[in-house]
């Protein structure tokens, strides 16, 4: 997947193991595929909700209805606490030392 890099950014297209457990995140709480694509693009590359319109070539409107599924489908209510259970997730799926 080619994103649109800067220089900041921590996470990568070759980062394989955060790819993976962002898709395990989805499937955890029954995304779609567009939606685990949207997930990925907000929460692992940053990128604004124009930036994730112009990627995906969908219109604002169908962003915005997936971003309520996804809260929908999570319980949350507002993007920094979906933020915050993405990264209770990740937390408990480092391993132990």
């Amino acid at each position: 997947m080619a994103t649109m890099m800067t220089n900041w950014e921590v996470v990568t297209t070759d980062d394989a193991r955060t790819v993976r457990l962002c898709e395990e995140f989805g499937d955890r709480y029954g995304f779609t595929a567009c939606e685990t694509t949207t997930l990925k693009l907000c929460l692992l590359y940053g990128l604004s909700d124009e930036e994730i319109v112009l990627y995906t070539k969908t219109e604002p409107q169908q962003l915005r209805a997936r971003l309520d599924c996804i809260m929908g489908k999570t319980r949350t209510h507002t993007s920094r606490e979906l933020q915050a259970l993405f990264l209770r997730y990740m937390l408990h799926r480092l391993p132990t030392q």
